[in-house]
């Protein structure tokens, strides 16, 4: 050990412990000791900051971001069954309600008997209501059926089924959400009664992506149903409206 002042002690460790810190402290900011002369004309250069990324990148990543999300929203294979989960047409007879909320069923009390409409929705109501009963025959609903859609699609050329069966009066449509996109499949049967003097319906709309749709299944086909009793005038004075 050292003696300092003959009343302090300190051993070789603490001694060049205390140089190590001393050099530390006389350390500029490029690590070279500010006591250390400088060669003449060199400069020392400062760190480099990382590059940012161009505008023009993050403006072409969105954009192909966007096209591909708009590219499958919008693809003509929804509604065809060509893919499970898609869309195509559906047996009314074995359907079943779903487990996700995204639905909803119009039809008469003896149809789609596996179908339990208490299953509830996301605002705890019913997920299936009785059809009407229209006074007009099977096909003349079609028709007004085709003209109320063709009123809800912003290109009406668009308003056709993607899947069809004339034998049995069902048939599948796509309908999209406005901003989004999303693809919703609508199936419908037209069904006759007393020997075609009247008919009612059977209309069932899904969506194809998430689990909840906020309750736009039950919009578009209570709107639709009702937009029916508006057509005809023998329609409006004898249809009951969901």
């Amino acid at each position: 050990t050292l003696m300092l002042d003959g009343r302090r002690r300190l051993s070789p460790l603490g001694a060049a412990a205390a140089l190590a810190f001393a050099a530390i402290a006389l350390r500029g900011p490029s690590g070279v000791s500010s006591l250390t002369p400088r060669p003449r004309g060199v400069v020392l250069s400062k760190p480099r900051s990382p590059k940012k990324q161009p505008m023009g990148g993050v403006v072409t990543t969105v954009a192909s971001g966007l096209v591909t999300y708009y590219g499958l929203m919008c693809a003509p294979l929804y509604g065809k069954g060509l893919l499970p989960g898609a869309g195509g047409l559906v047996d009314f007879e074995t359907l079943e309600a779903r487990r996700s909320p995204n639905e909803y069923l119009v039809a008469p009390k003896t149809s789609c008997p596996r179908f339990d409409g208490s299953a509830p929705l996301d605002d705890g109501g019913p997920r299936r209501a009785e059809a009407p009963v229209f006074p007009v025959p099977a096909d003349e609903l079609r028709t007004a059926f085709d003209a109320a859609l063709r009123e809800r699609y912003s290109l009406p050329r668009f308003a056709r089924p993607t899947l069809r069966d004339d034998a049995r009066r069902r048939y599948t449509y796509v309908e999209r959400t406005p901003l989004l996109r999303f693809p919703d499949i609508l199936n419908v049967q037209f069904l006759s009664l007393d020997d075609d003097r009247r008919s009612t319906l059977i209309l069932h709309s899904g969506s194809v992506y998430g689990y909840s749709d906020l309750g736009k299944n039950k919009q578009r086909v209570t709107e639709i149903v009702r937009s029916l009793t508006t057509l005809p005038t023998s329609m409006r004075r004898s249809a009951v409206t969901v």
